[in-house]
This record gives structure tokens, sequence and C-alpha cells, in this order.
């Protein structure tokens, strides 16, 4: 019977880390699904669902802590399920991109709207960055959201054009074809 993990792995960015996560799970007979990877404060840091047989997956498992001793890497591993069979309610897949000058507190300023709505963050990406003439830090935020069905996306929009007003950020918010 196929079963499914995700191994989150971190350690002092170096080149390699892809190779060994992945040489680790393919040796033991698992197969690499889905990803996501990214250096962090010199931190890499990647999440991977995996699948493979029973057995394949419990000797993952088994061999977890002779990998992370000879890799050097914080590693664990948890169950998930497949993806086809993740069940998700009905939802609109929308584009939500914030740019502003930095300033403390937009991310979690922005989470609340959305929570407040019910939208589901499923992908975020956050950037702090020179501006190009001026030198002075800006914040980026791309996220890919879902609004369930049933919410008004009049409202969400508003909400989050309301804030927007209120702490000057750009904000995007549009509805996406997956």
């Amino acid at each position: 019977m196929k079963k499914y993990r995700i191994i989150s792995a971190s350690g002092a960015d170096r080149p390699g880390i892809v190779h060994e996560v992945s040489d680790f799970v393919f040796s033991h007979g698992g197969n690499m699904e889905d990803s996501r990877m990214a250096v962090l404060g010199g931190q890499f840091s990647m999440m991977i669902l995996f699948s493979g047989l029973d057995e394949n997956v419990a000797a993952i498992e088994q061999d977890l802590a002779r990998f992370k001793s000879e890799s050097g890497l914080q590693a664990f591993i948890a169950e998930a399920i497949a993806p086809h069979k993740y069940e998700r309610e009905p939802a609109l897949p929308v584009r939500l991109e914030v740019v502003a000058m930095d300033a403390p507190g937009i991310t979690v300023k922005v989470a609340d709207v959305l929570q407040r709505h019910q939208v589901n963050i499923e992908n975020l990406d956050a950037r702090l960055s020179p501006a190009p003439s001026s030198g002075s830090m800006v914040f980026s935020l791309k996220m890919k959201v879902t609004v369930p069905q049933g919410v008004s996306l009049a409202e969400v929009k508003n909400d989050l054009t309301r804030l927007a007003t209120d702490i000057n950020l750009d904000v995007v918010f549009q509805p996406v074809h997956e």
C-alpha cells in the first residue's frame, strides 16, 4: 500500500543539500511528488512530499537519525495524505500581492483580514529588498489564497483595500485560473 509523508529539512546553505535529501528518499524506494525549497538567512530549508510502499516509508523513517547525523541537517518526517485525496471545500483561487515600504506587522495585518473571512493561504512568498533608486527597504508579499464558496469576494477585497489605505499598501487581489 502506498503511503505519503512530508520530510522537512534545514541546515546551513551549501551546495549538495538537494542531492543529499533527494538521494536519501530515492535510495530507500521513495518518490518525491512535490516540494518547496528556499534559502532564508543563510539557512536552506525544504519540505518534500514523498510517497512509497509501506516498507519503503518505514525504511526512510527508521534511517532518518543516521541521515541527520551524516548530513548535519535538522530533519523530521510527518504523515501526509495522497494529494488527490485531500478534500477541499469549493473555493476560488486568488492571487494576492502586497507592496509597501517596510514596516512591522504587514504580514500579520493582511493575514488577519484573510482569517476573518476564512480565506485559506496556500502559498506565501515574502521579500524585503532595497528600492532601486532610493535604497529604502521595500516589502513585497505574494500569496495564492482560496476564497471559500459563499464568502463575498467583494467584502474581502474591500477589507484589504481599507487596510491598504490605513497603512499605505499597494494591493492586488485578483482571481486566477489554475
